[in-house]
């Protein structure tokens, strides 16, 4: 009760309201913002919460996560260009409604619904979260290991068209998290006599060169936006009880469907977003009318989008184990902050771990305000040229990699991320396995190392304990499932030709 306790006190301090509100805005403007979203958003923010409590620089990030995830449907709905990923599903009917002179009905379906997955997915972070915390408290060295290994199989396997792209992605992240002090030797190793890699390859350096430098270098390669708003200017956002009426199964169905799927490692909203409105579209009574401007078809989507962020941080705080990049930056920050998530964390830093479950709700219903009172003046945000975003996330980004260890050989590994994250964009390589390994490294790597000392270097360890080997499956079908697809796709691209 304790932790409780003060966890709300700081959530409703004068400085807890503040970044709550200043994360809202910052997260709807650079989800709107094409090209942009969470993962780039949090990359760039995290060095100016450094000299932040804990608790606080959680909860601005939790905000800017969970709004960034929301503001992806205004550039989706306005100029029919998802500004996140997540929002894909939501330009076919959002902009078919926006260009029948229906931007303000779309928009404030959008808004709602977001804030009421995102709500039903904080509740079920608040709920699952401890629960499951308390279970992984039995867990080995061995079981941990499976644990970190079946996150990092999962998100590579799950993050791009190639599981083979994937997996190199994910064991070059690995290389790189071996650089710095051994954790069981204690002696350095890979560091090639640069005292500055002695605590490893800064990992700020490696999140904002491989997210927001190489995107700041593909926008300035583009030329600029010349996309006109849709039909209807964006005024009022309030939702009326006759579309509440007629999408409240929509929004409630995304919402479970977002959750669930969040929990699971490398999912998130690119996929439930899509799940969600096919969901929708089987039960509705219209399915016809989606991709003509179907409401239900906007707030099935949103609603799951918003969702998949409570229920991606179970994963992170019950476990350990970041289930994408945008958690795992999230992990990054606590690591930074002297505290590693997992069912530590709960006995550790009880009003944090409190922070964070009460945040994310809270987080949606001041998105909620802000996106009522501000959505018409930052909807405008869109039309800003891609030269003119390029140059801000690139001064952000040099700015923040300095700012931490005012060192100028972290700028150049930003900057050598940067060009490395830019080919990796061209050659259609994802980015998101090698943050994942390389902060799942650490976990993976120690685990596995103390594990067989413990079994006296027999591999028997990891096929003995329950948890190890159910991980370990679970590991196996997510690389086995995209290859048995991959298969079964050139199969029928084979009898098609025939």
């Amino acid at each position: 009760m304790d932790g409780i306790v003060q966890s709300l006190g700081v959530i409703f301090s004068l400085s807890g309201i503040a970044v709550l509100l200043i994360g809202a805005l910052l997260g709807i403007v650079i989800g709107a913002l094409p090209g942009l979203g969470p993962s780039i958003g949090l990359s760039l923010l995290i060095p100016f919460t450094y000299t932040m409590s804990p608790e606080l620089s959680m909860l601005l990030m939790i905000s800017l996560y969970t709004s960034a995830e929301y503001g992806g449907s205004i550039s989706a709905i306005l100029l029919s260009t998802p500004g996140t990923a997540a929002a894909a599903a939501t330009a076919i009917d959002g902009y078919a409604m926006a260009q029948k002179g229906q931007a303000n009905e779309a928009i404030s379906i959008s808004l709602t619904a977001s804030t009421l997955g995102g709500v039903l997915g904080g509740l079920a972070l608040l709920l699952l979260a401890m629960p499951l915390a308390k279970l992984a408290l039995e867990f080995g060295p061995a079981g941990y290991f499976a644990v970190g290994l079946f996150g990092l199989t999962s998100v590579a396997a799950l993050s791009g068209g190639s599981l083979v792209k994937g997996l190199l992605g994910a064991a070059l992240g690995l290389a790189l998290a071996t650089v710095g002090i051994d954790p069981i030797a204690g002696t350095p190793r890979f560091t090639f006599g640069y005292f500055e890699l002695y605590e490893g390859v800064p990992f700020l350096a490696a999140l904002i060169g491989l997210f927001a430098v190489s995107e700041a270098i593909a926008l300035a390669e583009k030329h600029a936006r010349s996309s006109k708003l849709a039909k209807s200017r964006v005024g009022h956002v309030f939702m009326s009880k006759a579309l509440l009426k007629e999408t409240w199964r929509s929004m409630l169905s995304g919402s479970v469907i977002g959750t669930l799927l969040g929990i699971l490692p490398g999912v998130g909203g690119n996929i439930a977003c899509w799940v969600a409105r096919d969901y929708a579209r089987a039960r509705d009574k219209h399915p016809e009318q989606y991709g003509k401007g179907s409401p239900s078809g906007i707030a099935a989507p949103e609603a799951s989008n918003n969702a998949t962020v409570g229920g991606a941080l179970v994963p992170l705080l019950a476990l350990g184990v970041p289930g994408s990049p945008t958690t795992a930056i999230i992990m990054g920050a606590l690591i930074m902050h002297g505290l590693h998530p997992g069912p530590q964390l709960f006995a550790e830093a009880p009003t944090l771990v409190y922070a964070i479950l009460f945040g994310v709700i809270i987080a949606s219903l001041v998105q909620y305000l802000v996106g009522s009172l501000f959505l018409p003046i930052m909807a405008r945000t869109v039309l800003l040229p891609d030269g003119v975003i390029a140059a801000g996330i690139m001064a952000f980004a040099i700015l923040g990699a300095f700012a931490i260890r005012n060192l100028m050989f972290d700028v150049w590994m930003t900057l050598g991320f940067g060009l490395v994250g830019y080919l990796m964009k061209k050659l259609n390589f994802p980015v998101a396995p090698i943050i994942l390994a390389m902060v799942l490294g650490y976990l993976i790597e120690s685990n596995y190392r103390t594990a067989l000392v413990s079994s006296q270097g027999s591999y028997m360890v990891f096929l003995t304990d329950p948890i190890s080997v159910l991980f370990l499956l679970l590991s196996l079908v997510s690389i086995l499932v995209p290859v048995r697809r991959a298969w079964r796709a050139r199969r029928r691209a084979a009898l098609a030709t025939e």
